[in-house]
Order: structure tokens, then sequence, then C-alpha cells
């Protein structure tokens, strides 16, 4: 809930032609924040709940003739305002509660824009700490605004330095595309000279570097965020602690102002007492002469009476009275010696404070200057840090996008190697089926020479009979014989396949080469045949063994 007006003080309440923002958190003054209004004008102030200062802040709009959206940004430019809201406007919640409050008002002068620069110093010169002003309501509202030219230029600064980041984005912008259209082109050039499998490893290899960098990225950027955190915990603290050190040093001047207004005020008693005494002094020693000069005068009257009437009585009275005076007067001495002796006390024990108050004071002076080292360490390295943050967050998005564009290219090499792979697989089937026909093809061959081997052997045995039969017939028709009628038959029989054989053998492998060029045709529906072939029954190969001869029937009794 905001804080009621009637606990608030004056400087903190809302004045009319003001939109004022209620912080709960110090912290929270410097915000960023998005707020609707009604109205092309605001002005605006933060007034801290601890404090009740109103702190300003910058209104600007973004499109002032189509919208009606402003943002708040820090500074302290105080904006005019021409609008009127009755109950809080609920705003972005940025680390505290924040409310808005807005009175009826009436139109105010644009020159007003920047009146509130120069009204709202910060205290000691630290941001976000401000104490109480010294002076009254009445004393903040005789303040003198700025003229219109200052506001003008400060405009003018402010928007030409909003120009001039605008550009330097747009530059880093355009710097980074040349960045990543150069790393894409040295990418294409490493990647034409190269096979597919090499691009492919490549490309793994580049994004699992890449993927690497990201993650060691993610891991420092953490780092850092958790640094920041807690570097402004520190600062918070630093904060906090510099305020408390503040005030504890405002309490001792204030101190020590009383004591040397203390301290003056007894000089100036001891010197009004030293001038009684002396003036004292003074009347004693001259009434002190007057009486020994009197007394004198007796003595010398006693020394040399003359004829005279002494009254004894009032003698002895003058004796007795000097006597008790005399005794009174060094009373008086004594008390005041002892009235002296106490304000020398007072006097040393108030130096003795005052020095002791005045080391105190030095050491938490130095202890101030200390904390405000250390704070102002604490923010360049905030400074320096979010720099560097952002330098990471640019490199992120560079990375980021080369990896975009890394994984579309791996995913279209990926497509083609499984279709690659899928064609392979496709060859190694046809491969492992022309291996296998190949074995089978060459087992035949091999069972074929050596079945040509035996069949030579036994053509050999068969020529050498059939050379013995013709030499032994040959013989036998020299001595006038004549071939008997059964081995005729045998003989020509003989004949034929000695001379037969060699034409049947080059048939039968003229028929081979045929079925060979008949098996180069294989295709993926015929692939499984020669498994079959060979789980079935063995077909055989090569020419038809010709019958067994019959024995020779014997000649002549042999």
């Amino acid at each position: 809930m905001p804080p009621s007006q009637d606990s608030m003080s004056p400087l903190s309440r809302p004045q009319p032609s003001d939109l004022t923002v209620f912080v709960h958190d110090q912290q929270a003054v410097v915000a960023f924040l998005a707020v609707r209004l009604e109205s092309f004008q605001s002005r605006c102030t933060v007034a801290v709940s601890q404090h009740r200062r109103p702190l300003p802040l910058i209104i600007t709009n973004s499109n002032p003739k189509s919208s009606r959206r402003y943002f708040l940004a820090i500074g302290c430019i105080s904006i005019a305002t021409s609008s009127s809201i009755t109950s809080p406007i609920p705003v972005t919640r940025v680390h505290t509660s924040i409310h808005l409050f807005r009175d009826d008002t009436g139109p105010i002068h644009p020159a007003s824009m920047l009146s509130g620069l120069l009204d709202a110093p910060l205290a000691n010169g630290y941001d976000g700490h401000v104490h109480p002003p010294a002076t009254s309501a009445k004393k903040a509202k005789g303040k003198k605004t700025m003229d219109s030219n200052e506001a003008t230029r400060l405009l003018h600064a402010r928007i030409s330095q909003l120009e001039q980041d605008a550009a330097g984005e747009k530059d880093q912008e355009l710097e980074i595309e040349r960045e990543v259209k150069r790393a894409n082109r040295d990418l294409l050039q490493q990647v034409s000279k190269m096979d597919n499998m090499q691009k492919i490893d490549h490309l793994t290899k580049r994004s699992s570097e890449l993927l690497a960098d990201m993650r060691r990225l993610e891991r420092e950027n953490q780092k850092n965020k958790r640094r920041g955190d807690n570097l402004q915990k520190e600062r918070d603290t630093g904060r906090t602690e510099l305020s408390k050190t503040v005030g504890l040093k405002e309490k001792l001047e204030k101190l020590c102002r009383e004591l040397q207004r203390d301290n003056n005020r007894m000089k100036t008693e001891n010197k009004e007492l030293q001038t009684t005494q002396k003036r004292n002094n003074t009347h004693w020693d001259e009434k002190y002469a007057t009486l020994l000069s009197k007394l004198e005068g007796y003595q010398e009257e006693k020394d040399t009476p003359k004829k005279q009437v002494v009254d004894m009585e009032v003698d002895e009275l003058f004796r007795v009275r000097f006597k008790s005076f005399i005794e009174q007067y060094e009373l008086r001495e004594l008390h005041f010696h002892s009235l002296m002796r106490t304000k020398e006390l007072e006097v040393q024990y108030h130096m003795a404070r005052y020095e002791r108050e005045k080391k105190n004071a030095e050491g938490e002076s130095a202890k101030a200057r200390h904390l405000q080292a250390q704070v102002q360490a604490f923010t360049k390295t905030e400074t320096e840090l979010r720099n560097q943050l952002n330098v990471y967050v640019d490199k992120f998005k560079q990375v980021e996008d080369t990896l975009n564009n890394s994984n579309d290219l791996f995913l279209s090499f990926r497509k083609e190697m499984e279709d690659m792979s899928k064609k392979g697989k496709r060859l190694e089937k046809e491969n492992e089926a022309l291996k296998r026909q190949k074995e089978a093809t060459a087992a035949n061959i091999i069972r074929m020479a050596e079945e040509r081997q035996e069949w030579k052997k036994k053509t050999e045995s068969a020529e050498k009979k059939s050379e013995k039969l013709m030499s032994i017939i040959q013989q036998m028709q020299q001595q006038g014989r004549k071939v008997p009628p059964g081995m005729a038959n045998t003989v020509e029989s003989c004949y034929s396949d000695s001379h037969g054989g060699n034409e049947g053998d080059e048939s039968d492998y003229s028929d081979e080469e045929g079925e060979e060029e008949e098996l180069s045709e294989f295709d993926d529906d015929t692939e499984e045949e020669p498994q079959s072939n060979e789980q079935g029954t063995p077909v055989p190969f090569g020419p038809e063994r010709p019958p067994q001869p019959a024995p020779a029937a014997a000649t002549n009794g042999h």
C-alpha cells in the first residue's frame, strides 16, 4: 500500500501539477519503468519512504503523435504534465513495489521540463542516499528554475548522445554481420576442398568446438552474473553502512559543535571571572592600602602619643572586627581558589573529551573515505563487468547465429549421408550377392578343373590303350589276320572317343562362359537364388562323363 498523505512530510506530499512516484526501497529509486499516461507532457518525481525526499526522474515519450506510452529513465529531470489521476497506477515491478499518484492539475508550460535538474541535489555526492534537507518548504519553493535556453541545450545534448549511441549500435551490428559472413565464407572455403566424409567430420568437430565455447561462455556468464549479484549485494551493504556512517558522522559533528559552543562559553566565563578577580584584587588592594595608611597613622600616633583621650573600648572593638575581617578574607581566598581549581578541572575534562571526540570523528571520517573509495571501486567494477557481460552476450549471439548456420549445413549433409548410407547398403547387398556368386563360380571352376584333369588322365590312358590296340591291330593286319567282329565295334568307339573328346570340352566351357555373362546381370530380385541352389541338390558342371569303356576282349587267347 502506498504511504498516506497524512503521514508524509510537506516535502514528500504530491504538489499540484506533479506526478509523484513513492518508492518503498532506497535501491529502487533508479528504475526503468513503462507507464501509460493520458497526456503528452508529464512531471514525475520519486519520494523515498525512508527520508521522504522527492527525487525527480525522466519521462520521455516514445511516439508523441501516435502513442501515449512513456518511459522512466535514469536522471534528475522532471517534465510538466496536465492530467489527473485519483487512484494508484500499477507500474512494472522492479525489485520493489512502486505506486503512482497524480492530482488534478492545470496545464504547465514546457519550458519547465528541466526545472528539476538542479532542484534535487544529492547529499554528500552519493547516489541513492538523500538526507533530509535542512531548509524548510518555504525555502525550497523559492529556488530558481533554469531558463529555457539551458533546458533546450541539455535536451539537444541528450538527443545527440542518444543518436550517437544508436549509430554505434548499428555499426556494431554491421560489424557482427560482416564477421559472420567472413566466418561463413572461410568455412565454405575450407569445406569446398573436402569430400563428404571429411566435410561431415570437419563440421562435426567445428560444431562441437562451438558448442564447447558456448557452454564455456554460459558458465562464464553465470559466474559473472553471480559475481555481479554479490558485488551488488556488497554495494548495497556498503551503501547501508555508508549511510549509517554518514549519520554517525553528522551526530558526531553536532556533538562537536555543541562541545565547541560549551568550550567557548566556558572560555568567556573564565575571562569574565578573571576580569572580575582582577577588579576585586585592585579594589581590595586599594582598600587595604587605605586601611594600612590609616593603621600607620594610628601607629605613629601610638608611638608619638599626643595628649588626647583614647577610647579603649572602641580600640578593642576595632581590633576584633579587623581580626574577623582578615579571617573572612582568608576564607574567601580559599573559596575562590577552590572554585578556580574546580573550573580548571572542568576545562581539562572538557578538553580531554573534545580530543577524544575529535579522534573518533577523524577515525569515522577516514572510515567514511575508505568506504567511499570502496563504493567507487565497486561501481567501477560493476560497470566493467556489465560491459564484459554485454560483450559476452554479443559473442553468444554471434556464436548462436554461426551454430544455426552450421546446424543447417549439418542437417543437409546428414540427409545426404542417409541417402548415401541407404545406397551403400544396397550396393553392399549386391556386392555380397556377387561375392557369393563369384565364390560359387570359383568353386565350380575348381571342381571342373579337377574333373578336367581327371578326364585328361583318363583320356591319356585311353589313348595309350587305343594306341596299343591299334598297334596290335596293325601287327595283326601285317601278319594277315583280321579283327574279330566283337573287337571292331570297340576299336571304332575308342577311335571316336579319342578324336571327339576335345570338341566336347570346348563346347562345355563356352556354355560356362555364357552362364557367367548371364549371372553378371544380377539384380535385387534374384539375389537369393544362389543360396537356394546351394541348399538344394548340387548341380553338376562341365561335360557329361562318357560311359565306361567295356573291357577289351581277349584276342588270340591274350
